[in-house]
């Protein structure tokens, strides 16, 4: 018995509750004056209050009518009643979706508009009269567009406010049930036409499939949905952890968005690393909607692309290969570059300087790079020199003009050592470029330079000329204070 096969569904998803007040979208169609007649039936068993919304979606000339006989039944099980007339295919035009996409709006709208009128301290429900056909065709609809496995999962019985008792039945036993007891209800015109993509899946497709593959049709793919959905609710569990792994919040250049590292994500199952493609697509795009499987596979093939590689995806995505992995972007969300002005040690600071005081140049608001000389003879050289990235020593007297503090320019260099023990010279393009720092990284490297000679990278390393030695007398010391927290190391 169809009343109780329903019943059951709505306990089994703890849809309702004694007490809830339920706005039902009919629109007079099978589907819905079968989810009225059911919710009138459940009242028997859940009280409940009932409020019904009618959409005319201002296409069809004949829409009256419908809501006509939607506000009649109403009238006949004593429920109040809401029409909704809008101009979708107007609606769908002025937002660039289509009618379908309009409509949907407008329907959804007009549900949580009514829901916050009315339901007052009770607890709100939306019933929608989905059934497992319509699962079936958006299953279908989905595989055809290359979905993600989201896309394939089963229509959710309950989301939110909104519930589904009717997921649990096929068409055939809606439109079965109504006609056993004699209940009338509209045929929507534009159902019958091709015009629609879920029309064509509906009549030619899905159709065909029950009448002449296997009666069962519909079945089997809504069990299929489900399977699938309980196994993507097991690859999210596993994508949650490894986002957390190989994914990070970055600034690279003038750009802000997500990084994923190479070394784990391909240590990840495949679809696994859909899944944490997908949810940082998902993230910077802040949309779902439009993110397909072919997305998925031309970020995958990234990673095994030359740094400097680049794809662009919807929403103005920009996916980027580098050393350590793939940064995602928005084009539209770059930050607007900062300009570092260069800083030129005064002579009045070397004075400073030789009188053993400190010379403190603000490299941004949260560092700051701190200079003194110290006399070689009060050091213990080769026990003491420092071993950090934070702080470096340097021969000031081979510093013969003034220094720089700058970001990179063309022809700069450094020196390094050779296997023979030598020094020799290196572009510092090519220094940068063969230690794996991403392009769009080098621009903003602080740098102290002398002339186009540079003493040391902020942060990396120093040029193998200005080594202190045993010949040394004098010892530059320079030290970045990070974050306004001396680095230790």
């Amino acid at each position: 018995m169809i009343e109780k096969k329903v019943l059951d569904y709505v306990q089994r998803h703890h849809m309702l509750e004694n007490g809830d007040f339920v706005v039902a979208g009919v629109s007079g169609g099978a589907d819905s004056v079968c989810l009225l007649l059911l919710l009138c039936e459940l009242r028997r068993e859940i009280p409940i209050t009932l409020h019904v919304v009618h959409i005319n979606h201002g296409i069809r000339e004949d829409a009256g009518a419908d809501a006509a006989y939607v506000r009649e039944l109403c009238e006949k099980f004593n429920i109040p009643f809401s029409l909704v007339e809008c101009d979708v295919e107007s609606l769908a035009r002025q937002r660039h979706v289509s009618t379908e996409e309009a409509g949907r709006d407008v329907r959804y709208e007009a549900f949580y508009r009514t829901l916050e009128s009315y339901k007052g301290n009770r607890t709100g429900k939306i019933a929608i009269a989905h059934n497992k056909n319509d699962c079936c065709e958006t299953f279908l609809f989905h595989l055809f567009r290359g979905s993600s496995l989201k896309g394939l999962c089963a229509i959710p019985p309950v989301r939110n406010e909104i519930i589904r008792p009717l997921l649990c039945l096929e068409r055939r036993e809606i439109e079965e049930f109504l006609d056993k007891n004699g209940i009338k209800y509209c045929i929507d015109s534009t159902n019958l036409e091709d015009n629609y993509t879920r029309n064509k899946i509906r009549r030619h497709i899905l159709g065909t499939a029950q009448e002449e593959i296997n009666p069962a049709a519909v079945s089997h793919i809504y069990r299929a949905c489900t399977e699938i959905g309980e196994a993507y609710s097991l690859v999210e569990e596993l994508a949650e952890t490894a986002y957390s792994a190989c994914v990070s919040s970055v600034k690279k250049g003038n750009a802000c968005g997500l990084h994923i590292e190479k070394a784990s994500f391909e240590t990840l199952h495949a679809t696994v690393q859909g899944a944490v493609v997908m949810k940082v697509l998902e993230a910077v795009a802040e949309s779902r909607k439009n993110l397909e499987r072919v997305h998925l596979e031309q970020v995958r093939r990234l990673f095994s692309g030359q740094s400097g590689r680049q794809i662009d995806l919807p929403y103005q995505l920009c996916v980027e290969r580098d050393y350590t992995g793939v940064f995602v972007y928005r084009a539209n969300e770059k930050t607007v570059p900062t300009q570092v002005p260069e800083y030129l040690l005064s002579p009045e600071e070397h004075e400073r300087l030789l009188r053993g005081e400190c010379v403190r140049v603000h490299l941004n608001a949260d560092e700051i790079l701190v200079f003194s000389i110290k006399s070689a003879h009060t050091l213990a050289l080769w026990k003491n020199i420092p071993q950090n990235k934070y702080t470096k020593w340097l021969d000031y007297d081979k510093i013969k003009n003034s220094i720089v503090i700058r970001t990179r320019k063309e022809g700069d260099y450094l020196t390094i050592d050779t296997p023979e023990g030598a020094v020799r010279k290196k572009t510092l393009k090519s220094y940068l470029i063969d230690n794996k720092v991403p392009k769009e990284q080098r621009g903003a490297l602080f740098l102290v330079t002398e002339q186009s000679h540079v003493l040391w990278i902020v942060g990396g390393r120093i040029s193998s000329f200005y080594k202190v030695s045993d010949n040394t007398e004098r010892v530059l010391e320079l030290h970045l204070i990070k974050e306004n927290k001396e680095q230790k190391g």
